[in-house]
């Protein structure tokens, strides 16, 4: 049970649990297993995050890194500034993020569906080689469903934008607009010989979308015999090595990549099952499954039971079963029946009922849990996301963080997002993976990275550019702005 009137105080925790927090502020990310395949982390130091403002409700939480996988630490060879979060909410309704005029959804009756806005076109059709566009995708709208093995309308949808069909369906060398073959020649010159031109392997990447990326490491296999990601790291190292990597993949891949990096190894990397995993479409956990299950010859759910135990494994599979309710009709008694049962399966008791939660908030529609985030605030007077830190504890509690906290602000994960991003880089030392990660999954979906910068220029103040730059250096800190500028 929660009092608003005073501090939340954690008892002392022992090494190996997670940090003492203030109440309303968010889990502590959970430390990360395993460097990738043929890599070895050093041990970096202890670090811990500046405590948030008292009473900050909805903040992001106190983090300590360290041990495990190590974040400070770059993957060996192969071959000032700390805003608390929460300091600035997002500008009120109308008035927009920068000059991008992003605003969040209107406020509206919590039984209401939100009013729908768009990003902007997808990226399909824009740039230079993009397929023609789908029909244009709004952006609370979901993604047309996937039923089986097949899609709907015939176009897969991942992170936002439509994505190439994984096996791929695009001939080689048969998009138009786009010279795939003189991108991969550059990046075999880059790569011939004694050194490597990572300049032009920066610049000749950022820019590519994931039809385009698709093209250029299949046409560059079809030329080199051997693929763009074995190429890159063999010549690559360090942070630059996995921020190409992981971009060379494409959004699907990506994710396949980063789901095998969190379940190998020693440990399991947490926060990336949580954000690869949960709040996801129905047609994305599908995709993920088949594709994990054609690169690894392994079943996903499987292995992620494997990696878990007891009510938290509970959750994945909720999440892996791909049951969410995506129509965009919100039912106004439906939600206040939820805003009622969540109450009593956790403030409203002794002990918490977190299976009783989980359904709720893993199964309900984006529209629907949207109402339900802000009807829960309107009744209760604290944010769903502050009861779910103050309800639970562990890899739970920063799961279900990660996914309410979505609805909350913005309503799209818009502000969540920036603050991702600047947890990343806050306190002594930057989680330099984390950074990685979040914002090569970002960036795909560029108008909705568009909105997330102008968010986080108006949350802390400074552009994300120029954080990055201050918290990176060298070819590394090259590729990230590329990334960033690209948008």
């Amino acid at each position: 049970m929660w009092n608003n009137n005073n501090n939340y105080q954690a008892p002392q925790q022992s090494y190996g649990a997670p940090p003492p927090q203030q109440y309303g502020a968010p889990p502590p990310q959970q430390q990360y297993g395993a460097p990738p395949p043929s890599q070895g982390y050093g041990q970096p130091p202890q670090q811990s995050y500046g405590a948030p403002p008292p009473q900050q409700y909805g903040q992001p939480p106190q983090q300590s890194y360290g041990g495990g996988g190590g974040y400070n630490a770059p993957p060996p060879q192969q071959g000032g500034y700390n805003a608390p979060y929460g300091q600035q909410p997002p500008p009120p309704l109308g008035q927009g993020y920068g000059n991008n005029q992003y605003a969040p959804p209107p406020t509206a009756p919590y039984g209401a569906p939100p009013q729908q806005q768009q990003y902007g076109a997808p990226p399909g059709g824009q740039g230079y080689g993009a397929p023609p566009p789908p029909q244009q995708q709004q952006w609370n709208a979901p993604p047309p469903p996937m039923g089986g093995m097949g899609m709907q309308g015939g176009q897969p949808f991942f992170l936002g934008v439509p994505v190439p069909h994984d096996p791929p369906s695009t001939a080689v060398g048969s998009m138009q607009g786009y010279n795939a073959s003189f991108d991969a020649e550059r990046i075999r010159k880059a790569t011939k010989g004694f050194g490597t031109d990572e300049s032009t392997l920066i610049n000749t990447m950022s820019p590519l979308d994931a039809f385009q990326m698709d093209q250029l490491s299949r046409t560059f296999e079809q030329l080199v015999g051997k693929t763009l990601q074995r190429t890159l790291e063999k010549e690559l190292s360090s942070w630059l090595e996995y921020t190409l990597v992981l971009l060379s993949l494409g959004p699907l891949q990506g994710d396949v990549y980063l789901l095998h990096r969190a379940c190998k190894g020693a440990g399991t990397h947490e926060d990336l099952l949580n954000e690869i995993l949960l709040g996801r479409t129905n047609q994305e956990i599908n995709m993920l499954k088949q594709a994990y299950q054609r690169k690894h010859n392994k079943d996903l759910a499987a292995v992620v039971r494997g990696e878990l135990s007891m009510k938290t494994e509970r959750m994945f599979i909720m999440a892996l079963a791909a049951g969410r309710d995506e129509s965009t009709f919100v039912n106004q008694q439906a939600v206040e029946n939820d805003v009622a049962t969540i109450y009593r399966a956790g403030p409203g008791k002794i002990g918490t009922d977190e299976i009783a939660i989980c359904g709720i908030l893993l199964q309900r529609s984006d529209p629907h849990l949207r109402a339900l985030a802000q009807a829960f605030q309107m009744k209760h007077r604290i944010q769903l996301s502050a009861m779910i830190t103050s309800e639970f504890s562990g890899h739970m509690r920063d799961g279900l963080y990660h996914v309410v906290r979505k609805y909350e602000m913005d309503g799209d994960g818009v502000q969540r997002d920036a603050e991702g991003l600047e947890r990343a880089m806050a306190g002594a030392g930057t989680k330099d993976e984390r950074l990685i990660y979040r914002l090569v999954r970002l960036h795909w979906n560029r108008p909705r990275f568009q909105a997330i910068k102008s968010a986080f220029e108006a949350t802390y103040r400074t552009t994300l550019r120029r954080r990055v730059e201050g918290e990176t250096t060298g070819k590394y800190e090259k590729a990230l702005v590329g990334i960033i500028d690209q948008n």
